[in-house]
């Protein structure tokens, strides 16, 4: 184990140890398994006043009932509106019945009024603890009742410091942590829906003490939001010229990972040269496995899906190392700064290419006078977490031929994806649809594969869109495939692509129009494939294939 080599151990805590166990289909293919993401959720500060801000810190006071690594710091301006506060838009939705109860814990430099909210189909308004704040600067946990609403929520309001009017006279600084829903008002009990803890695995490094080796880790925002990672933040990796060859970090995770299934590691780096890169799993019945990549870096800075072959062993493993920078000798003369992001187990030996993108249309026929048209939701990366309408560029969506349907393209992991339509700049100008389960103008829709999707602007629901006429002219069996995969179409489809779930392009060649074309399939990996056909008139349909 590498750890029998470190003459000094640097324990650094970083982000919460999030596994998800996502379906990426409705079909019984190997869920893929996110080791660690390094993002946290995104929250939206409002009314803070001139200095406002809020970070992810270590904990400044790890005593009492919190001893965790990392929290929240919140800058509270002087200046700011007595509801300043910040609004979140939860990745997997909260159920107010079953778990009718939120617990927070706060730290607080003086006693004020907290406020919690769902927002949705139905509001749950402000809603108070049910055992106040009765501490200053130490840890205390607050429960809020929040039954006034019962189904889903995804969208949570926290107002810490609702004192109105507001009486400060200078900035203040307050911390809170572990937020999660459960069905018991008592203080400490256990969560069951866990909205946001803040924590990170900890990531020890390995390096040496002579000469001293001062390299480090940190989360930092995504210094090149572009390419395959558009991610809001990532891991820098300040590379000592004095380290040693194997520098990186192991870590021993909360739950091990399973290697049963899924057999490939994938992780995303940054780095401004080429060297080596290696990965270790340690601590299974198998025995231990170091591997170098099996997609040997090829690029400099910028961002690259680097695969580990894991499919030697099998079992579950506590243990993960990673060697971002694996020369021997190492030959640097100045210190390097690298980046990684996104450590994720699957059964993909192909590395990422490319995000897939989906098309967002609204037809504005019907929505009076009309300016400009924005999209705002909670979409990350460079797009924002509910960005005002007309404060990010990347945002606005064009009538490129006049026939008032506004359109924008985005690149989006395979995820439900919610989002609202506004005319015109700021909040005021929003789409008036009403969409059960959902705040007034929210859609969402479930991203699975590459897709163009139209809406109507006041009008809930999917537009029905005229058939796909180039889908209905091209059959390709047989699905589930082993080696060999037939295509019949007509003469309006004049090319096909297969693509893996990661975006790497497989295939692609012209087909035959005067009867079938033959695909040699016996060398992919078993998995889901998108083929995707192309017409002599630009459209395009997609179909998902599996491979045995």
């Amino acid at each position: 184990m590498w750890v029998n080599k470190l003459l000094n151990q640097s324990m650094l805590p970083m982000k919460k140890f999030t596994i998800l166990f996502a379906l990426m289909f409705t079909w019984g293919f190997a869920m893929s398994q996110t080791i660690e993401n390094f993002e946290s959720l995104t929250m939206t500060l409002f009314s803070g006043g001139t200095n406002g801000s809020l970070s992810v810190v270590p904990n400044p006071d790890p005593t009492g009932i919190n001893t965790s690594g990392h929290v929240v710091k919140m800058v509270r301006g002087f200046n700011g509106d007595p509801w300043a506060g910040w609004y979140a838009t939860l990745p997997t939705p909260i159920d107010v019945t079953a778990n009718k109860y939120v617990h927070l814990k706060v730290w607080k430099p003086r006693i004020s009024p907290v406020v919690f909210k769902y927002e949705g189909e139905v509001n749950s308004g402000d809603v108070s603890p049910i055992n106040p704040q009765t501490t200053v600067n130490q840890w205390e946990e607050l429960v809020f009742d929040m039954s006034v609403v019962s189904g889903d929520y995804v969208k949570i309001v926290l107002i810490p410091d609702f004192e109105n009017p507001l009486t400060l006279t200078e900035d203040i600084v307050l911390y809170f942590d572990d937020l999660y829903a459960n069905n018991d008002p008592t203080v400490g009990s256990a969560p069951v829906q866990i909205m946001e803890d803040y924590e990170f695995i900890t990531m020890n490094y390995m390096g040496n003490a002579n000469p001293p080796d001062e390299s480090s880790f940190e989360i930092v925002p995504n210094p090149d939001q572009s390419g395959l990672n558009l991610s809001e933040t990532v891991v820098k990796f300040t590379r000592d010229k004095d380290g040693v060859p194997w520098g990186g970090f192991f870590s021993q995770l909360p739950e091990p990972i399973d290697v049963t299934t899924n057999k490939y590691m994938h992780v995303k780096v940054w780095k401004p040269r080429i060297s080596p890169i290696k990965f270790k799993i340690e601590g299974g019945e198998a025995g231990n496995l170091e591997t170098a990549s099996i997609s040997p870096q090829e690029k400099v800075n910028e961002w690259e899906d680097i695969v580990f072959d894991l499919s030697s062993k099998t079992g579950t493993y506590p243990t993960i190392v990673f060697m971002p920078d694996f020369e021997d000798p190492l030959t640097l003369t100045e210190d390097i700064v690298i980046y990684f992001d996104d450590i994720i187990l699957n059964n993909d030996p192909n590395p990422m290419t490319g995000l897939p993108e989906l098309t967002i249309n609204v037809d504005m026929s019907e929505a009076g006078t009309v300016d400009r048209v924005f999209l705002s939701g909670a979409l990350g990366g460079i797009y924002g977490t509910w960005a005002e309408p007309g404060s990010n560029p990347n945002n606005e969506m064009f009538d490129s031929d006049g026939d008032k349907i506004y359109s924008i393209t985005i690149k989006h992991e395979y995820a439900p994806v919610e989002f609202k339509f506004f005319k015109g700049t700021g909040w005021g100008g929003g789409d008036p649809v009403q969409s059960p389960g959902l705040d007034q103008g929210n859609r969402k829709y479930d991203f699975t594969e590459p897709a163009s999707i139209t809406y109507k602007w006041g009008v809930a629901g999917l537009l029905l869109v005229p058939e796909n006429m180039l889908a209905t002219q091209v059959k390709m069996y047989p699905n589930p495939v082993s080696n060999e995969l037939i295509i019949n179409s007509s003469n309006i489809v004049k090319e096909v692509t297969i693509t893996s779930m990661l975006g790497k392009m497989i295939y692609t060649g012209q087909l035959n129009k005067n009867g079938d074309t033959v695909i040699n399939t016996g060398e992919l990996s078993s998995g889901l494939y998108f083929v995707t056909f192309y017409g002599n008139d630009g459209s395009r349909a997609v179909q998902k294939l599996v491979k045995q």
